[in-house]
């Protein structure tokens, strides 16, 4: 039996409606898609059949070439990481679900490496003589959604099985991680289980060349003979100095430094020896430290020229070490930049005067970015202007030089800015006759390590996402609507009965929400819990009830809304559930449930629009302003998993 806390906060809201001084909680996305035709991408790249990405057990020493795991180096981190970038565009090629599998991820094979024995000589026997191997798969923020653990003797046995490790459903930056030997799985000391290198390939379907590469571990070449091996690294702009190692390239190779067009040039390596880093290094410390970068023209895809990288050679390559680590691919990226732009508005203002409408720009991606912001389509009875306060007092400019304002240098993994579209009607917006013309400006963004990038490998131009600002003019002395929502949870039925312990009838006061004490809740009281207490916690098979209260309490009626409530994780819908109360008169059946993954309409006011678990839409159209008729509530129910 399952047990939870079960808090509301989990539980994202949205609404959209035509206003001039609410924020809408929407998330709208708009993306270029992309061929629905089936495509794999692979780590390693079918480019390098010569080369495999192992983990090794942590008796295996580091001069095998794998300095992350064993046991007598100073790693703290002694595990291998892969990357994922996935991007809106991405899911929406592959249909809103990219599953990711493991490729012969036990040590039973050709491509492993048995008790220190070369490749393929041994095979698993029952006795367990492998070493066990989990990997498992990472969402952004370091949540596990995917585990998959081969055993001693190599479950399944067939060597070279590909498994489902975990299916991607929302955009962001994945890790995937391999562990090898019995002590990091098990705890388990005995040394014949910690002696393995497990050679594995990691697969990715329905995207072709998804941005995948490894963050650090090791590379096996296995070609027979010597190879030219190229590398790769993305480096973000606003970069001042660099640093790359490599260790155990004791084969003898000759490596180059290659910037990107524009930037430093060619820049020699040194080598590093059995055991060691390059650069005068020792087991543990060492690099080749590259400083004076240009902030712009370095920005981009660096190389690692390998020439004469020996067969049968294990070496580890980084690029930077600790929390700024960049990841390397074994083929020249094409694309880059991982970013989000909410949300569409729709506002209203008067002729002559400025309502801005508010959007953020976040910058997903492993390196720093910049993004452009161009506005289309402005109706010519408008004024349409970026700025950095809603204030209208620091307009954007163009940090980057390339004659387009955008948001400046955005941090690495999670950097934002807050924007404002200010848009003005001229009195043209007001025809003679009364009627009104409305302005429909979208804002079209891409990134710079994007288009930086694709320039660099001539794949083309960068798809970009975009957003939607509405505008539309009111007649002098005209109102501005505004509108609330509350959520609550106004009941938990466990057995068939409400849990014990709990009073959802009280009315609270939520300190963080000023929308609940709003005067005109005074008609329909906000009855419910904002959380259930962890005393008390709901477990498997009860059943919760939302409540999301709202008021039209503007100088206007609010038009145009509609109520969005994604169902979060751990949580079932339970069908015909939905309803919606409108004024004084009764709740009535009303809403719409959209399964997990299902397409959701346009304008809807969902802050998630790939749907990962489901979402309860509500369309209400225009809601009064009047009292008696301007509240109401839309609820539904659901089962804990």
């Amino acid at each position: 039996m399952q047990y939870f806390n079960f808090l509301l906060a989990p539980s994202v809201r949205g609404y959209r409606l035509i206003t001039s001084g609410l924020m809408s909680i929407a998330a709208v996305l708009a993306i270029n898609p992309q061929s629905a035709i089936a495509q794999v991408t692979t780590l390693p790249s079918n480019l390098n059949p010569s080369l495999t990405f192992q983990t090794s057990g942590r008796e295996r020493p580091p001069e095998v070439g794998d300095w992350y795991t064993t046991r007598t180096s100073a790693s703290t981190d002694r595990i291998h990481r892969f990357f994922i970038s996935v991007t809106p565009s991405d899911l929406a090629a592959a249909g809103g679900a990219i599953p990711i599998r493991i490729l012969d991820g036990e040590s039973n094979g050709a491509i492993d490496e048995i008790d220190a024995g070369v490749f393929g000589t041994v095979v698993c026997v029952a006795a367990g003589n492998c070493d066990p191997t989990r990997f498992t798969l990472l969402a952004p923020g370091g949540a596990n959604i995917g585990t998959l653990t081969y055993n001693t003797i190599g479950v399944p046995a067939a060597d070279g099985q590909n498994d489902l490790l975990g299916t991607i459903t929302t955009p962001g930056i994945y890790q995937v991680t391999s562990e090898t030997g019995a002590f990091p799985i098990s705890g388990d000391p005995t040394v014949a289980l910690n002696n393995d290198d497990n050679g594995f390939l990691i697969q990715i379907s329905g995207v072709a060349n998804l941005l995948i590469g490894q963050f650090q571990g090791n590379i096996q070449q296995n070609s027979g003979a010597s190879i030219n091996l190229r590398l790769f690294t993305l480096v973000g702009p606003g970069t001042g100095t660099l640093s790359f190692r490599n260790f155990d390239l004791d084969g003898g190779a000759v490596i180059n430094y290659i910037s990107p067009p524009g930037g430093l040039g060619t820049l020699p390596a040194t080598i590093s020896g059995n055991g060691v880093w390059n650069g005068g290094g020792n087991l543990d410390t060492g690099a080749d430290n590259i400083a004076g970068l240009n902030p712009l023209n370095d920005a981009g895809s660096w190389e690692f020229q390998v020439n004469g990288y020996t067969n049968n050679n294990q070496t580890l390559f980084e690029a930077n070490t600790g929390p700024t680590r960049l990841p390397l691919f074994d083929t020249p990226p094409t694309r880059a930049g991982n970013f989000t732009v909410t949300t569409d508005t729709t506002r209203e203002t008067p002729v002559g005067q400025r309502v801005c409408h508010p959007f953020r720009v976040t910058n997903n991606f492993f390196t720093t970015d910049i993004v452009n912001l161009v506005p289309t389509g402005t109706n010519p009875n408008y004024t349409a202007q970026f700025f950095r306060d809603e204030a209208g007092t620091v307009p954007l400019t163009d940090t980057d030089g390339d004659g387009q304002v955008d948001t400046g240098i955005l941090a690495a993994s999670g950097g934002f800015v807050d924007l404002f579209l200010c848009v003005t009607p001229a009195p043209g917006a007001i025809q003679p006759d009364g009627s009104i013309i409305t302005d429909t400006t979208t804002i079209t963004a891409t990134s710079f390590m994007d288009r930086k990038v694709r320039a660099q490998s001539g794949a083309g131009a960068p798809v970009p996402q975009s957003v939607v600002k509405t505008t539309r003019p009111l007649a002098a002395g005209a109102g501005t609507p505004d509108f609330k929502v509350v959520k609550r949870i106004t009941n938990v039925i466990r057995n068939g009965s409400p849990l014990a312990g709990i009073n959802f009838d009280a009315v609270i006061d939520d300190p963080t929400d000023t929308n609940d004490t709003a005067a005109g809740f005074a008609q329909i009281p906000l009855v419910g819990v904002t959380a259930v207490p962890i005393t008390t916690p709901v477990q498997s098979n009860d059943e919760v009830t939302y409540t999301l209260y709202f008021l039209s309490d503007g100088a206007s009626p609010a038009i145009d809304v509609n109520i969005c409530d994604l169902i979060p994780g751990g949580l079932s819908f339970i069908p015909g559930s939905l309803e919606v109360k409108l004024g004084s008169a009764a709740s009535l059946p009303g809403g719409n449930f959209y399964a997990p993954l299902a397409p959701l309409p346009n304008n809807n006011s969902c802050t998630i629009q790939t749907n990962p678990n489901g979402a309860a839409i509500y369309g209400l159209g225009t809601v009064s302003n009047s009292p008696g008729s301007n509240f109401g509530f839309a609820r539904f129910r659901v089962r804990v998993n």
